[in-house]
């Protein structure tokens, strides 16, 4: 998972996907070899394979590049991405790892690191951390959407959830709406958290990519309606 972030390399402002994070190209299809340029369409080709759930092809594709530049942060990262599709959760561990040792406040690692405790299903552990890394980026909306996102999910520390996006004035991303949405959700309001969702996506368009796939795998939308 994207902030929005990598999916085929997309970025939104300061939000990576939560599972891929890079930088958009326009190339597709190329593999990589001793061309840098190859290298950068091979990546995007990658992630583009992972969207579309051929993880194996995806981590084929990512290999030369893998060769060629060892100590690159968003290879890394992207490996990690396809290896946490698999559920190689150790695997994800070590590269995102890597990846933050060679650059230390690469959020896109920092992210998906986070993100792997919330796929173990560490509740607490995950609130912690994503409370930790918003303090370190207290103006980063996606940081601050997934923690409200786990809060509302575990039924935890009601002031603090209540205190994110508080505003009754959207924000300049898609987080505000989201956020609206998700408490709807919480609420069993389905039919008004579907109308933040359509307000999001008009105004935003697929810069809303990483908030549905952060809402679609918190299973807020299960809650019973009222």
């Amino acid at each position: 998972m994207q902030a929005s972030l990598p999916k085929n390399f997309r970025c939104y402002g300061p939000f990576l996907s939560a599972l891929f994070v890079l930088i958009a190209f326009a190339c597709r299809g190329l593999a990589a070899s001793d061309d840098p340029l190859k290298a950068d369409a091979a990546m995007q080709t990658a992630a583009v394979l992972v969207e579309s759930k051929k993880y194996q092809q995806a981590m084929e594709t990512l290999a030369p590049v893998l060769r060629l530049r060892p100590n690159d942060p968003s290879a890394l990262n992207l490996k990690g991405a396809i290896l946490a599709h698999q559920k190689d959760y150790a695997g994800a561990q070590a590269c995102y790892d890597q990846a933050l040792a060679v650059a230390p406040g690469f959020f896109a690692a920092q992210y998906n690191l986070g993100d792997l405790i919330v796929k173990r299903q560490e509740w607490d552990a995950a609130i912690t951390y994503f409370r930790n890394l918003l303090l370190t980026q207290p103006d980063n909306e996606l940081i601050q959407y997934k923690l409200l996102l786990l809060l509302l999910r575990r039924n935890a520390d009601p002031l603090l959830e209540q205190k994110l996006f508080s505003s009754e004035t959207p924000t300049n991303t898609p987080a505000w709406y989201y956020a609206r949405a998700a408490r709807a959700y919480k609420q069993g309001k389905k039919s008004e958290a579907r109308r933040y969702l359509d307000v999001a996506k008009s105004v935003f368009g697929d810069k809303t990519a990483i908030f549905q796939e952060e809402l679609d795998e918190s299973g807020l939308k299960d809650s019973p309606a009222r």
